[in-house]
């Protein structure tokens, strides 16, 4: 193998690591915020306004360090998330005033998670073309999506301060591997985007009002369909149609980044929005029905690995110019922090809505979703995808002559 493509391994392995990081930090700080509010007689508003804290603060973190991450070199900005989040776990381990502890871990969980968004996704971008960015990212996911069950099991096992502990010790250990292993160009960013323009891009718009709608219903129709399942069916099948549709979405994962990569990012979310819609109109119309669970957690698996991998990992950093792609992630991970923030506030409220209203109705906006796409532009180049037809072509016309020879025999 040649000197250049050991060292595009590289710096793909360092991508992958540090989102590895992130995803688990992710885990690591609900399950400490849980841990706090379950174990201690707080009123829902009390956890209202630690979720708000959270989220409201990697939002603002996620967007202004963006504005500074752009000022100096990507090397630095990793070792600053990397020791934010290091003393962050380090403050964890200790105990303090219920109040406090309210207020002082899901602040500072934010801000290390709302830091660590741009940083570790437009690394990953910088790092993958537009050919391949799709599919490398599914396969990231898809490692991260095998351990975060085990880190649910594992906290039944260990306290949450030994898996803090061991956390630090990873993020200490790949602090010093990144220090050894130096990337030669180190990129100082002379141009810089502003949120403005950002905000006026066309086709950075069209994406992202798709994303907002799928998020803000995916974020309402969540609890209300947890409380039904329970009070209709039971919590074992509750149990069921989440695991049937974890399953479905890893493996939609896997596959829906090498769909993208040869039939195009727009084609594949137009397909998953209006299956989506189907699944919740069955869903509505047949809400007691056990089949149209199994149909509607099979559905939208499928769909929600086609938004995680496009949304997520590939089209922000098909939109955005290299070495300037914080701030579109940055701003990309707003819909998903609104949304998380929107099903905690909306979570007592969720019985008094009707399930065939609620589904109906979701299953109306996410048609809606698809007409923003239909206007946006496709950002796998025209070139590949006619490769790719013209590649189909051939085999089909080699196969009819075969054919033709057998029957002329």
């Amino acid at each position: 193998m040649s000197e250049k493509f050991l060292k595009y391994l590289g710096e793909l392995w360092k991508s992958y690591i540090l989102l590895f990081a992130l995803f688990i930090w992710l885990r690591i700080t609900f399950l400490r915020l849980d841990e706090l509010l379950d174990g201690t007689t707080v009123i829902y508003s009390e956890k209202l306004v630690t979720h708000a804290i959270y989220y409201f603060s990697a939002g603002v973190l996620s967007l202004l360090g963006a504005i500074f991450l752009e000022k100096i070199q990507k090397e630095l900005s990793i070792r600053i998330w990397i020791s934010t989040t290091m003393i962050s776990c380090l403050i964890f381990l200790f105990t303090f005033d219920g109040n406090i502890m309210r207020v002082l871990y899901p602040l500072l969980g934010g801000i290390s998670f709302g830091l660590g968004v741009p940083i570790t996704f437009s690394y990953f971008a910088d790092h993958t073309s537009v050919v391949n960015r799709g599919r490398l990212g599914s396969i990231a996911f898809f490692l991260i999506s095998l351990t975060l069950p085990v880190l649910t099991i594992a906290s039944k096992i260990l306290t949450i301060n030994i898996i803090l502990a061991l956390f630090m010790i990873f993020l200490g250990f790949n602090s010093i591997f990144f220090r050894f292993y130096k990337q030669e160009n180190r990129i100082v960013r002379k141009e810089r985007i502003r949120y403005s323009h950002i905000l006026t891009d066309k086709k950075f718009l069209h994406y992202f009002i798709s994303w907002c709608m799928f998020c803000f219903i995916d974020a309402l129709e969540a609890p209300l369909l947890e409380d039904f399942l329970i009070n209709t069916f039971g919590s074992p099948f509750r149990d069921f149609v989440l695991f049937l549709e974890t399953i479905v979405t890893s493996f939609s994962i896997l596959v829906v980044g090498f769909l993208i990569d040869l039939y195009g990012r727009k084609r594949v979310l137009i397909y998953g929005f209006v299956s989506l819609g189907v699944a919740h109109a069955t869903a509505g119309v047949f809400a007691y029905s056990i089949l149209s669970w199994y149909i509607y957690s099979i559905i939208a698996g499928i769909a929600l690995g086609f938004f995680i991998v496009i949304f997520v990992f590939t089209i922000w950093g098909d939109i955005s110019p290299k070495n300037a792609r914080e701030k579109y992630y940055a701003a990309g991970v707003l819909p998903y922090l609104f949304g998380g923030f929107i099903s905690e506030l909306s979570m007592p409220h969720v019985t008094a809505i009707p399930i065939s209203s609620s589904f109906s109705l979701a299953s109306f906006f996410l048609f809606l979703a698809v007409i923003p796409l239909t206007y946006a532009p496709e950002t796998l180049p025209e070139k590949v995808i006619r490769r790719r037809e013209l590649r189909e072509y051939v085999e089909k016309a080699k196969k009819i002559r075969e054919k033709y020879e057998k029957t002329g025999d």
